[in-house]
């Protein structure tokens, strides 16, 4: 089976990958990690260090969240793609998914993206076939910045 990622859209990165990666740093330094490195290299965003061990973050933006974060949105979709990040870690990178203004973060442990909450997504913005982890809102934590 091949995987359907969405291409790669450098307006996209230009407009949100800084904002998010500053939220998430400030964040990280607030609950007190030494920030390590923010070096791009297609890996986590974030490297950081907190009472001796190492943490990799990654954040993402969710366009369509503008606001408060809608009930009727039962899940927190993360693209597959992201899978690379699990494999390279072995599951210990955690994911902050920022609403379109990066006020707000959803906080999701790579733990708990298994193969049993990924499946296929539909949406405006969503490839046909493109599949996502699907995490309940309910079991991720919400941060306001």
């Amino acid at each position: 089976m091949v995987a359907v990622h969405k291409p790669f859209d450098q307006n996209l990165y230009d407009k949100f990958d800084n904002p998010a990666k500053t939220a998430l740093i400030n964040i990280l330094e607030n609950q007190g990690h030494r920030i390590m490195s923010v070096a791009e290299n297609y890996y986590a965003d974030v490297v950081s260090e907190y009472e001796g061990e190492t943490y990799h973050s990654e954040a993402e933006v969710k366009r369509a969240w503008k606001e408060e974060w809608p009930t009727s949105w039962s899940e927190i979709r993360i693209p597959e793609r992201k899978s690379r990040l699990l494999k390279k870690y072995n599951n210990k990178v955690n994911f902050y998914v920022f609403n379109n203004g990066v006020t707000a973060c959803w906080y999701i442990q790579g733990k708990q993206m298994t193969n049993d909450t990924l499946r296929t997504a539909f949406g405006t913005r969503i490839l046909k076939g493109e599949r996502f982890f699907h995490i309940p809102y309910t079991e991720a934590k919400l941060i306001t910045l």
